[in-house]
């Protein structure tokens, strides 16, 4: 008979399609973070977080293919005779500021936490979990350790500022930062857009119109780091903030203004709805822009040499990178895929800025 299953707590992530929830039965305690919860891709990240009883002399892995939790061994324990239950009151979640990991308190202190790269990876490896009375490295978990021994500590007390100063809403001053910044080098604002939707965190997007060119600016994207980055880079302050530019033939635009620009507001989520990153070099789809002209089936994410320097205040001290969409054909697309999008960009066919749009291809397809 299958042990019967409580649910202490759960809580959705403030940013990602991920449920946290703690569950105990009578064995123990596990931390869970279920990604895309009721999607077909959905998957489960898991931390064991304390034995009711006695622990065993090895994981009872035939119980875990029958659904039931498992007991952490007796060699990796703190607490090898068993601990109290949890008071569900004492419980609390702690999102970090990516919105795709998570830690358990209790009473204030850390038991375990699931970071953003916990789980399998595509090599086939598995990232552990960590947890405050893990003695040794287990399938389970590792041990969380000390502030002084794991840096998840300084990350969790760093999101719990971050989550905190937004009980004072600092909207208002990062809002005129990015304002002034985009001002004092494009020119007054034609049009202001709130695209958060009425949701945190706030979002805006700006057009101004200059010559015969439209630019149009997101801010308040930058609020957010963005998830994955630390697991491609080791400076993942480098890249974990960014906001959108796009620049158009105001002609052009006018083709496909209200699509073009719910594009551009819509993009500024991607990160955080499917747990990735955008950065330099990469390519998105975009349907939009091939209603104006075919040929044109994406959006390469630029900082073009020569693109207006917008200086974005930085955002917790971390630099934020003013991505250019410039829209690429397919066969561009294709090339970027091949040889890379630095050696795409290297190709300039020589029609005009790069990064304004106006019908034309901007690269050499036989580059």
């Amino acid at each position: 008979m299958k042990p019967l299953k409580n649910i202490l707590v759960e809580e959705f992530s403030p940013i990602c399609p991920i449920q946290a929830f703690v569950e105990e039965d009578e064995n123990g305690v596990f931390f869970y973070l279920w990604d895309y919860p009721g999607e077909e891709h959905a998957s489960i990240r898991s931390c064991w977080v304390r034995n009711y009883g006695p622990a065993p002399d090895s994981i009872d892995f035939a119980a875990m293919e029958d659904g039931q939790a498992p007991m952490l061994p007796r060699d990796c324990c703190a607490h090898p005779d068993g601990a109290e239950r949890l008071d569900p009151e004492q419980l609390s979640i702690v999102w970090l500021e990516e919105g795709d990991a998570a830690a358990l308190l209790y009473e204030d202190e850390v038991l375990c936490v699931i970071p953003g790269w916990a789980g399998p990876s595509p090599d086939g490896s598995h990232y552990p979990s960590y947890a405050r009375d893990c003695t040794g490295e287990s399938d389970l978990c590792f041990p969380l350790g000390t502030p002084e021994t794991n840096a998840m500590y300084a990350r969790i007390e760093a999101a719990q500022h971050f989550w905190a100063s937004w009980d004072g809403n600092p909207w208002p001053d990062i809002q005129q930062q990015f304002m002034d910044a985009i001002t004092s080098t494009l020119g007054p604002v034609k049009q202001y857009y709130g695209i958060d939707g009425g949701h945190w965190p706030p979002k805006a997007l700006v057009t101004i119109e200059k010559g015969d060119v439209t630019f149009a600016i997101t801010l308040g994207v930058s609020i957010l780091r963005q998830p994955k980055v630390e697991q491609f880079t080791e400076e993942p302050e480098q890249l974990r903030r960014f906001e959108l530019a796009f620049a158009c033939e105001t002609k052009w635009l006018a083709q496909n203004e209200q699509h073009l620009l719910a594009y551009v507001s819509g993009q500024t989520s991607l990160p955080w709805s499917y747990m990735t990153f955008l950065a330099q070099g990469h390519t998105i789809p975009c349907q939009e822009i091939s209603q104006i002209n075919s040929r044109f089936s994406s959006m390469l994410l630029a900082k073009p040499e020569d693109a207006p320097r917008i200086p974005l205040p930085l955002m917790a001290g971390d630099p934020v990178n003013l991505l250019w969409m410039i829209p690429i054909t397919a066969e561009e697309q294709q090339y970027a895929e091949m040889h890379g999008s630095e050696q795409l960009l290297q190709h300039s066919a020589g029609d005009g800025a790069s990064w304004i749009f106006n019908g034309v291809a901007k690269f050499r397809k036989e580059a």
